[in-house]
């Protein structure tokens, strides 16, 4: 970290905000968090002014943590993997759900599988590592303050102590090789001493000296999925490493620090500042539950959505199990494409309508905006819509178009519900100083039909989109309007609600309290098998499946859904609420897949 630069405290906070630890993991956020979030998580002495009980879930909230407890189990005493893992659920004091425990061995399976490897290519050069039990920490303590940088994973020394290696788990997906938190993960393993006390309780940390310096760190990313080979991230001389950290991130890390900046997402949930931020919007009664629950959670369309399929699913992806590969599958591909377009062309400035000239033909030697978006296949298959959209862009009036934000993320507090409710709107507008929020379908069939309520149930984000307007969340006087524009390879059609009518604002308020309550009060998760488990990616975990056949027709409460592209076939019954989310949960986006933590 750079030399002490002035930060400030924000208000509704008390402490001591000179003692600061910082996870090397932290380097990974991008600008889509918030500044003062991350800030504030570096000083683990600034708690809120009012101190309020603390509320836990009842349920095990962190998997990868039993996989570092089995994982401990098995190289200090030797047990195998299945005993380590039943013998770490057994010590823990939460619930730990059936597909948690199942993805657990798993993982640890992976990890002893990814060492395997490590050590037969370490061999061929003669070095043989032993774990190391006590993890490594830069520590700098002055007068005046206090500093730690840590990084969380596993420790590896060669028996002499000249090569030292740091591992980094990753639940699913492979993260950058350039990372600059690969480059301070190096550099706590070559600058880092042994702890002696507890790294996240103890300020200062007792720490050990080392009998000798290293000659070469090594930081290996391992992934803990089966099959899946380990990869050297850094391998390099202590020099190099430090000379990396100094040239390259140590700016990045003072600007964690002493940065700032509130962006409201899903990191309010568990702010210090969330109840003193002027930044968060608090709306009693959003959700229309009358009941805080367990403990302050996070709620989405999505999270709904999978919970009306099946509790188990919700509770799995929730804790970000790793999902399977071919989850994402050919529908919702191209609505991320298009998306994806929508998005830039919408933010650019000075605002103007999308045209024709945007959208060149797919063998053109250049794709226009799309160029930069995605692959020439994607913007073959996106197209379609896309020109389909250019009737019904709503950047070219009619009316004073102002105030557009494309693909804003919103963070709402329901505190009668104790909820952190998090959107993320395809297009925000104002129409003649009216807000307007849209949202935007890609489908093969057209439009949804029925009544009033009959569409807002089975486009849910519309249900959310109502409540926010009518609380004022984007400003305006609680009136406005709601649109969903559905795009199909040939046409294009907007349906609007008028957010001032009684009869709309009911109809959404019931589809919320439909989606909210039961998973508002659920502690167990319980797996609903059924068809639609053909279409769940996290199955594979889940001991309840049911068995099925990938490739025939998912039947939902007598509603057949094409598996491949999420579409309601011809000649369906009307469909069910819960027909419509698996419908919806292979079609559209997942605007809530958020980075994992490691």
């Amino acid at each position: 970290m750079t030399p002490h630069k002035l930060w400030t405290m924000p208000s509704g906070l008390r402490g001591e905000p000179l003692v600061i630890r910082l996870s090397a993991s932290a380097l990974d956020h991008d600008g889509r968090q918030c500044g003062d979030f991350a800030a504030l998580k570096a000083r683990p002495r600034v708690w809120p002014s009012r101190r309020e009980p603390a509320r836990y879930p009842p349920w095990e909230s962190f998997p990868l943590g039993l996989v570092m407890g089995a994982l401990d189990r098995v190289e200090s005493t030797g047990v195998d993997v299945g005993q380590a893992v039943e013998q770490v659920i057994a010590r823990t004091r939460s619930t730990v759900h059936a597909g948690v425990r199942q993805w657990v061995g798993h993982a640890c399976d992976a990890y002893l599988r990814a060492g395997e490897w490590i050590a037969e290519e370490l061999e061929a050069e003669g070095v043989a590592l032993v774990p190391e039990q006590r993890p490594r920490v830069v520590q700098h303590e002055s007068a005046a303050e206090l500093r730690l940088l840590t990084a969380w994973g596993r420790w590896y020394a060669s028996a002499d102590g000249a090569v030292r290696e740091f591992r980094r788990l990753r639940m699913s997906r492979a993260g950058a090789r350039d990372a600059l938190s690969n480059d301070v993960l190096a550099f706590v393993a070559a600058a880092g001493l042994r702890a002696e006390g507890s790294v996240y309780r103890d300020l200062p940390v007792e720490v050990v000296p080392d009998g000798r310096e290293p000659e070469r760190i090594r930081v290996v990313e391992v992934m803990l999925t089966a099959g899946v080979p380990p990869r050297v991230l850094v391998d390099a001389h202590p020099g190099d490493v430090r000379r990396t950290y100094q040239e390259k991130a140590r700016h990045h890390v003072s600007d964690i620090v002493f940065g700032g900046g509130k962006r409201p997402g899903s990191d309010c949930a568990g702010c210090k500042a969330s109840s003193s931020c002027e930044a968060l919007r608090r709306v009693p009664g959003l959700l229309g539950i009358q009941d805080t629950g367990t403990h302050r959670r996070t709620w989405s369309v999505t999270t709904g959505r999978q919970y009306l399929v099946c509790p188990a699913q919700a509770h799995l992806r929730e804790l970000r199990l790793p999902a399977a590969s071919w989850s994402d599958g050919s529908a919702a591909g191209r609505g991320r494409a298009v998306h994806r377009w929508l998005e830039a062309a919408h933010a650019r400035y000075p605002v103007r309508a999308c045209e024709p000239g945007d959208l060149p033909e797919p063998d053109a030697p250049e794709l226009g905006p799309a160029a930069e978006l995605m692959t020439r296949e994607e913007y073959h298959e996106a197209r379609p819509f896309l020109l389909a959209h250019l009737a019904t862009c709503p950047l070219g009036g009619p009316g004073a178009v102002t105030d557009v934000e494309p693909e804003p993320n919103v963070a709402v507090h329901d505190p009668a519900a104790d909820v952190l409710v998090v959107a993320q709107p395809d297009l925000i507008r104002k129409v003649d100083g009216r807000v307007v929020y849209r949202e935007q379908k890609t489908t093969l069939v057209p439009a949804p039909d029925g009544t009033m309520e009959d569409v807002i149930a089975r486009v849910p984000q519309l249900a959310l989109a109502v409540r926010l307007v009518a609380h004022q969340v984007f400003g305006g006087d609680g009136g406005g309007v709601v649109e969903l524009e559905t795009l199909t390879p040939s046409a294009a059609e907007v349906l609007s609600f008028d957010v001032a009518d009684p009869a709309v604002r009911e109809a959404a308020r019931k589809v919320l309290v439909r989606m909210t309550a039961d998973w508002h009060k659920d502690t167990v998760f319980r797996a609903t098998p059924g068809h639609w488990c053909a279409a769940c990616p996290v199955a594979q975990w889940c001991p309840d499946r049911a068995p099925s056949d990938p490739k025939a027709p998912i039947v939902v409460d007598g509603v057949r859904i094409d598996p491949r592209t999420g579409e309601v076939l011809a000649g369906a019954a009307a469909v069910s609420h819960r027909a419509a989310a698996v419908s919806a949960s292979l079609t559209e986006p997942d605007h809530g897949d958020e980075p994992v933590p490691f």
